[in-house]
């Protein structure tokens, strides 16, 4: 892989060198000797009527300031960093470690290094208890011993770590067992994550990930005032479709000011082209979000974001229903919103021009015009850098809404690509959308069944 990416991920200057040797092939004008009509490229245009060119247009863009991270004891945190004492901590004090005998000195390993990747967020960790299984056990085995014990110790034990070998069935029915049929918070963990080098790194995910799950921050942001004091919601929808299957429609809102606790639910939509339970979920969906935040702040939110991914601006059409449903709930409310298109699959790279040469942008890279639609309010973002080659950037197009405080959009959705638990680092789009996605390909690759109503708010999916 290290060696193809010398030809997959170019650096820019390499890049725009190789594009504009293609474009010259076709204003060459040595004739082909294969072709029968004996004429060159160049004329083969011109009598078509094709012109093509390098367009080597420059135009303004923007870097947006990264935002200010703190973790535990008011630590500031940089993009880069990848420890630190982890803001809230929802320390293992109780829980429980399920694993078959011949694996019995794995799951001590991993309580050891779960242990020593704990100090470096300041998290404590108790010793588990220990259930052990019978070598190659059963699914049914699995299950019913974990809900067994979960029926018998609710009280006490709220939290399962799974070890697991090599049948990969057990994963996917406990996912299924602990997240929808009995509502519990569960992390499974392969036995050959652990045999990999730098285990201690791969421990120090598995970490973060469980006091995401069990509650935890890792760290928020300290958002500007303005942005405060307009008590946004934001809102991520997510649908991802597997033939056969059907569709999975991942919905996310967050319900607290650092945009960090989420309220979730997902449908499966098993009928094709079924516009109408789509419509109707995402409505119902909203509906009870606001309930939500209202439970949680004793005040409902000012304004909504909804950022969607999956729908190009060529489908913007498809949408017109959907919107006039939602305009009217938030109307109902006096509610102020904007519906935000998100597409990461775009053509556009952007270099930025330095002296005779050019070179990656840096993170925040933010572009309102040169390449955007006049007609509409959108905007590029490159949230993330890279080592190798360039970034991709994101599309941002506004497709409805009043909220009219477009200067604050930009700045807002480069914060939430910073805040995303399961990842240390930025990524190409809001954490809402992040999340979003990630419920909704747990859906329907591996449940196929809601969300238990005990884990509709948190992120137990990750």
């Amino acid at each position: 892989m290290k060696k193809l990416s010398r030809y997959t991920k170019l650096e820019p200057i390499d890049r725009i060198k190789r594009t504009n040797e293609f474009l010259s092939l076709f204003s060459g004008t040595e004739k082909d000797p294969d072709d029968t009509n004996k004429i060159s490229s160049k004329e083969k245009c011109e009598l078509y009527g094709i012109e093509v060119k390098p367009y080597n247009k420059l135009f303004n863009a923007y870097y947006m300031e990264e935002p200010r991270l703190y973790g535990g004891n008011n630590k500031k945190i940089y993009s880069k960093d990848r420890t630190f004492p982890a803001l809230i901590k929802c320390d293992m004090t109780k829980w429980v470690c399920f694993y078959e005998k011949s694996y019995h000195h794995d799951a001590e390993s991993l309580y050891y290094n779960l242990n020593k990747a704990s100090k470096a967020f300041e998290l404590k960790i108790a010793e588990p208890q220990w259930i052990e299984l019978e070598d190659n056990s059963s699914v049914k085995d699995w299950t019913d011993i974990a809900n067994d014990y979960f029926d018998k110790n609710k009280s006490d034990y709220y939290f399962a770590v799974f070890l697991l070998g090599k049948n990969d069935n057990i994963y996917i029915e406990l996912k299924k067992n602990s997240l929808c049929n009995k509502g519990y918070v569960s992390q499974i963990v392969k036995v050959k994550s652990l045999k990999k080098k730098g285990v201690m790194s791969v421990c120090s995910k598995i970490l973060l990930q469980i006091n995401a799950k069990l509650g935890g921050i890792s760290y928020k942001i300290i958002h500007d005032k303005i942005i405060q004091n307009r008590k946004f919601m934001i809102i991520g929808v997510y649908s991802s479709h597997i033939k056969g299957k059907g569709t999975g429609v991942g919905m996310v809102a967050t319900i607290n000011d650092s945009f960090s606790n989420f309220f979730n639910k997902e449908t499966i939509i098993k009928e094709e082209n079924n516009r109408e339970l789509f419509i109707y979920s995402i409505n119902n969906f909203i509906e009870n979000a606001i309930k939500a935040y209202k439970e949680e702040n004793k005040e409902l939110p000012k304004n909504i974001i909804i950022y969607r991914q999956g729908v190009s601006l060529q489908q913007k059409e498809y949408l017109k229903t959907e919107a006039q449903q939602i305009n009217f709930l938030f109307k109902s409310k006096s509610l102020l919103y904007y519906y935000i298109l998100v597409n990461t699959k775009t053509n556009f790279k952007f270099f930025e021009k330095a002296y005779n040469s050019f070179e990656k942008p840096s993170s925040g890279l933010l572009v309102i015009d040169g390449v955007t639609n006049r007609n509409f309010f959108e905007f590029y973002i490159q949230p993330q850098e890279v080592e190798e080659g360039t970034a991709i950037p994101t599309c941002f197009h506004v497709a409805f809404g009043d909220l009219n405080f477009p200067e604050l959009i930009p700045k807002i959705t480069y914060d939430l690509c910073h805040i995303y638990s399961n990842w240390q680092g930025i990524i190409s789009v809001p954490n809402v959308i992040k999340v979003a996605e990630k419920l909704s390909k747990m859906t329907i690759k591996y449940t196929n069944l809601e969300l238990n109503e005990n884990l509709e708010k948190g992120q137990v999916y990750l």
